[in-house]
């Protein structure tokens, strides 16, 4: 007895309502399994046919491409044009309609939609579908990258439809020597941080800095600076692993009068703060300017160990008489302290290492 149809008569073997189903669902699996690899092997020969250099332009949206089409129909060239071709404007936009749902969304390339297909979406004739393809060809909102072969008397399996990509056009600059574009750090030499942001850092002016650190040429240090910076440097360990003129920044930036000072006072200065507060000088130092001048904040302004001037006389305000020569000993003595000095440096800098 059948147990789907209720029927008396006796059923045995395939033949059955179970099996039939069954059959007629595998064959629609395979049906559909045919047409999807059909498709992707269809998709495959458009991309590769569809190659187009990287100069090509693309669209910028569907909904963009068909506006600027639009916008040219009430060009007087797209006027002339239409005029030409005796085609109205409502009509050629409706076949770009159709055109556009065939291309790709993202980029507007690989629409390989026949006449057929677009003239069946557009209600229009075959014939109206290739005027407008030229009329878009020819105005630059289409490139051709492939033609079709075949006609209506090939055999199906030998047609191959043309390659479509549509494009947007440049838009016309008014003024080409304006640019919106802000100029780069190192022609305005500023930053985007602003003065009224809140993330700004505001710092107060040195009265020791001669130039502002914001001008756009910055004017040499002093002398005395410079020759302050290398007594310091090489009456200390560590501070010549930097640029000099780090120091002489740290010198000038901090709140110290450098003409009441001199280097070996600062030097003594800095050790005598060490032993106050328990520190130690470190044997290797990352950042010599940092460091240098974070250790003159906790130094007063004058020296404290400044020997008080005596009153000038009249007589100092007479040219003094020029030094004599210095003889042949002060001179080999002083080449002595010289070398001295050098093979010290050099033996703190194999230490560094």
């Amino acid at each position: 007895m059948d147990r789907y149809h209720g029927s008396a008569r006796p059923h045995s073997g395939l033949d059955d309502a179970l099996n039939r189903d069954l059959s007629q669902r595998q064959r629609m699996h395979s049906a559909w399994a045919a047409r999807k690899q059909l498709r992707n092997k269809r998709r495959e020969w458009i991309i590769g046919v569809g190659t187009t250099p990287a100069t090509t332009p693309m669209w910028t949206s569907r909904q963009g491409w068909l506006d600027e089409v639009a916008v040219w129909t009430e060009t007087i060239n797209g006027k002339s044009e239409l005029d030409r071709r005796k085609l109205r404007a409502t009509l050629l936009l409706r076949v770009a309609q159709a055109v556009a749902n065939q291309a790709d969304h993202a980029s507007g390339r690989h629409c390989a939609a026949t006449n057929a297909t677009i003239a069946r979406t557009a209600h229009c004739s075959e014939r109206t579908v290739t005027t407008v393809r030229r009329i878009l060809r020819e105005a630059g909102y289409a490139v051709e990258v492939r033609r079709g072969t075949g006609s209506a008397l090939t055999p199906s399996s030998r047609r191959r439809p043309s390659v479509w990509h549509l494009v947007s056009r440049k838009q016309p600059v008014d003024d080409a020597a304006v640019c919106d574009l802000p100029p780069s750090l190192c022609d305005r030499r500023s930053s985007y941080v602003g003065r009224t942001s809140p993330s700004s850092r505001t710092r107060l002016p040195s009265k020791n800095s001669s130039t502002s650190r914001t001008g756009a040429v910055r004017s040499a240090r002093p002398l005395g600076v410079q020759k302050m910076a290398a007594a310091i440097i090489a009456g200390s360990l560590g501070l010549a692993a930097g640029h000099p003129g780090h120091i002489c920044d740290a010198l000038t930036r901090s709140n110290l009068e450098l003409s009441a000072w001199t280097a070996p006072q600062i030097l003594r200065a800095l050790n005598a703060d060490m032993r106050k507060m328990g520190w130690s000088w470190p044997n290797q130092i990352d950042k010599p300017g940092a460091f240098l001048a974070t250790r003159l904040r906790r130094l007063p302004e004058r020296p404290p160990d400044r020997p008080v001037p005596k009153p000038v006389s009249m007589a100092a305000e007479l040219p003094a008489a020029p030094p004599p020569p210095a003889s042949a000993a002060s001179r080999t003595a002083a080449k002595a302290l010289f070398r001295d000095s050098e093979r010290r440096r050099r033996a703190q800098q194999s230490l560094r290492r």
